[in-house]
């Protein structure tokens, strides 16, 4: 094993490690966030590393709230708080709820709104049900460590859900568009497919078993609140696979130079994304709209 968490954690059914979210993000192996970091260049992941850290959005917020609501074995009253219905954050009142409540996410009541209106897709959904009641045999926020052979890194992953024969990973995300085109935007956008590849190299590595498949569990956080469950296909791995082994290469470049560059120096020219750029018979792209967060 190659994480001693005899003082702060225990080893659960000899393959995952107990540790609280804190301690898992504290520990300096690397994370696929920390990949997406290197993805952008040197400076960004200079800036994870070692930069002051950087203050929570209301979406990841909301994301957390939804994790601990919907996994096995987690309580959203841990992690989240409700605040009364018509009390505000800038009154007398409310600064004095949100202090009483000092590290917990503090939800409006159109936050609380959003969280149960996914926890009820995710319900009805006929996967995803099994996975809010808890019917499926496995556990939640388990934390995987290996070393990866090539560059000698320590690598980390936590898997949202992972069976306990470790044949299926379960990751739960939330989405503006579910639907299998508008989601396969999230998984080039957000890099997903790189965390399926990576999840489940970290997993074997930490094992010696790799999972048979990496489910994403998705569920829309606005109206209708759609939910859809897709597995990720041996070429969405495979690619990430490759775009995982660039990175850590370049991290353990940087690492070992304690040279972490930035862009380009020089003045690059700069064209339309592919998308938006004619085909190639001259008809018109199809229109590919912006997902925010």
């Amino acid at each position: 094993m190659l994480y001693d968490a005899s003082t702060r954690s225990k080893e659960l059914m000899n393959f995952g490690i107990e540790m609280t979210n804190a301690e898992y993000h504290a520990h300096e192996a690397i994370s696929k966030s920390k990949l997406d970091a290197a993805r952008k260049s040197g400076k960004h992941l200079h800036d994870m590393l070692y930069g002051p850290p950087r203050e929570s959005t209301a979406a990841f917020d909301l994301g957390t709230a939804l994790h601990a609501a919907a996994l096995p074995g987690e309580n959203v009253d841990e992690v989240a708080v409700r605040m009364p219905e018509g009390m505000r954050k800038t009154t007398k009142e409310g600064k004095s709820f949100v202090s009483d409540n000092k590290g917990k996410i503090i939800l409006n009541s159109s936050d609380g709104y959003v969280l149960d209106q996914m926890m009820v897709s995710l319900a009805v959904h006929p996967f995803t049900r099994s996975l809010v009641v808890g019917d499926l045999r496995g556990k939640a926020e388990q934390s995987f460590f290996c070393t990866d052979e090539a560059t000698g890194l320590e690598l980390k992953a936590r898997p949202d859900f992972i069976f306990d024969d470790l044949s299926l990973i379960i990751d739960l995300k939330t989405t503006f568009d579910a639907s299998p085109k508008g989601f396969q935007r999230s998984v080039a956008n957000y890099r997903y497919y790189v965390q399926a590849s990576h999840y489940l190299d970290v997993v074997e590595g930490a094992t010696g078993t790799r999972p048979q498949a990496f489910l994403f569990a998705v569920v829309e956080k606005s109206r209708p609140f759609g939910a859809a469950v897709y597995m990720a296909d041996a070429q969405m791995i495979e690619i990430g696979k490759q775009h995982a082994r660039e990175d850590l290469d370049n991290i353990a470049k940087w690492m070992a130079e304690h040279n972490y560059p930035g862009y380009s120096e020089r003045v690059e020219e700069i064209s339309l994304p592919r998308w938006m750029l004619p085909k190639e018979d001259g008809t018109p792209t199809d229109h590919q709209p912006i997902e925010l967060y």
